[in-house]
Parts: structure tokens; C-alpha cells; sequence
């Protein structure tokens, strides 16, 4: 089973639509899973019209109708393997912090990051995540944790995320888009 990842879309805010290579890249997917930062609801009605079957959950910076329609987190199961997803930000003085290493260019990926992250979730075989808009793929504990970054160039460049559920576990590749 094939599973496309996006976060931190951001339309319109920081683009107009999502780009060609996104759904180019999707096309072969059989469901859709988004991170949150949507934006808007048009993002997710064209996922679910143009690509998939499409699970998404609302971040910080979604607007009331979409945190109105979407959860903070939920857990799916695929191919007998349970996921988390969520948006994965912080409020209050922590949030101010890692808006601060962004800025700073630091790692986001502290431990206490991670941990914040795994906390919320109990007896997952993985966690997707996104709100640093940096890629990362790591096992933690047992659990399988996954952010496909941003279709809005960060760092480096702009990415998406498979993941592969066959037989042998999940496994999850970063795409620049």
C-alpha cells in the first residue's frame, strides 16, 4: 500500500494551489494523509477530487473553518499498522522557542521535540507529523516517526512524503517536489 504525505501546504497564504508535481507524485497513491497548516479546505477537496481517499488533521495556523471540520490528531490503521497523525506544534513559551530555531536555522529535532510528539500518541507503529517544515524519518522508541517537510521551500527545497506498508513494516521516502 501506497501512501502519500503532505504538511504544511499553507494555501493561499504562501502559494496559490498546490503544485503539479505534488499530484504528479500522488498519483499512484491509494490514500492521502495531511499534517495540517491546510490553510484552506480547497487544498483538501482537491487531494480527495484529484488524487485519494484523503485523512488530514488541523495545525496552528488553520483557519476556524478548517479546525471547525478537522481534529487535532487522530489514529488511522493501514495494512494492520496503526498511525498517529498530527500537526505536532506546541503552544505557549515552547512554540515561541521553536519558532526561534526555525528562525535560528537550528535543528528542531531536539529530544524534548521528539518526546512532545511521541507523548501523544500510545500503542502506534508510527507517527506522522508535520509544523517544522523540515524532513525527517526516524525510528524512536519502536515508532516509526514521519514529517514529508513542506511544499514551501525552507531550507533546501520543497517535499512531499511516501510511505510503503507491505508485509515486512512502513517505510517512508522524501520527495522534492
Amino acid at each position: 500500500m501506497k501512501i502519500g504525505v503532505i504538511s504544511d501546504t499553507h494555501i493561499p497564504d504562501l502559494r496559490r494551489s498546490l503544485p503539479a508535481r505534488v499530484m504528479e507524485i500522488f498519483s499512484s497513491v491509494e490514500i492521502v494523509l495531511h499534517a495540517g497548516d491546510i490553510t484552506s479546505l480547497e487544498v483538501l477537496q482537491q487531494l480527495q477530487e484529484s488524487v485519494s481517499l484523503t485523512f488530514a488533521v488541523y495545525g496552528e495556523d488553520d483557519s476556524p473553518d478548517v479546525k471547525a471540520y478537522l481534529q487535532e490528531s487522530q489514529v488511522l490503521e493501514f495494512g494492520g499498522l496503526r498511525i498517529g497523525l498530527i500537526h505536532g506544534n506546541r503552544e505557549g513559551r515552547v512554540d515561541v522557542n521553536s519558532r526561534l530555531n526555525r528562525l535560528l536555522r537550528r535543528d528542531p529535532y531536539t529530544p524534548e521535540y521528539i518526546n512532545f510528539v511521541l507523548s501523544r500518541f500510545s500503542n502506534v507503529d508510527a507517527i506522522v507529523f508535520g509544523h517544522t517544515h523540515i524532513p525527517y524519518a526516524k525510528v524512536h522508541e519502536g515508532v516509526y516517526m514521519f514529517n514529508p517537510g513542506s511544499i514551501n521551500p525552507y531550507r533546501d527545497e520543497a517535499t512531499v512524503g511516501l510511505l510503503e506498508i507491505n508485509n515486512r513494516g512502513i517505510r517512508g521516502r522524501i520527495l522534492p517536489i
